[in-house]
């Protein structure tokens, strides 16, 4: 019972780690479209979104993107969890949580860059660059 129990936990976080990957990969989507109306604009003078559009999807993007590492954290903690001590799995495992750590904490600060930027009503180059963590 306890290897089914194991199973099914680990088939749970194989699912979470492919729901985080598919909102990255939506994360990038909207930041390229972002990226490549702020090109329309210099090229060309045509944008597609207003300023205040641009300022809300970057923030609310960046939020999803703060979800998404939420989920590569859980992920790894548990994964580190359920490594045997004083094993290589257990090196590895724990090198990759303090990547989720450091990558939560980017995804922090370029949200609160984010939530400055649309306070502010000004769309820089932050807001389009660096998409992802």
């Amino acid at each position: 019972m306890n290897n089914s129990s194991n199973k099914k936990e680990d088939a749970a976080l194989v699912n979470l780690n492919i729901i985080s990957s598919i909102l990255f990969i939506i994360c990038s989507i909207i930041s390229l479209a972002i990226t490549f109306d702020e090109k329309g604009t210099v090229l060309k003078g045509k944008k597609y979104f207003s300023t205040k559009q641009a300022l809300n999807i970057s923030y609310y993007n960046r939020i999803a993107i703060l979800v998404a590492v939420l989920i590569s954290l859980y992920v790894g903690y548990k994964s580190y969890v359920s490594e045997d001590d004083n094993t290589i799995g257990k090196y590895k495992s724990r090198l990759l949580l303090s990547t989720n750590v450091l990558t939560l904490i980017g995804a922090l600060i370029i949200l609160y860059v984010s939530y400055l930027n649309r306070q502010e009503q000004s769309l820089t180059i932050s807001d389009v660059e660096n998409p992802l963590i």
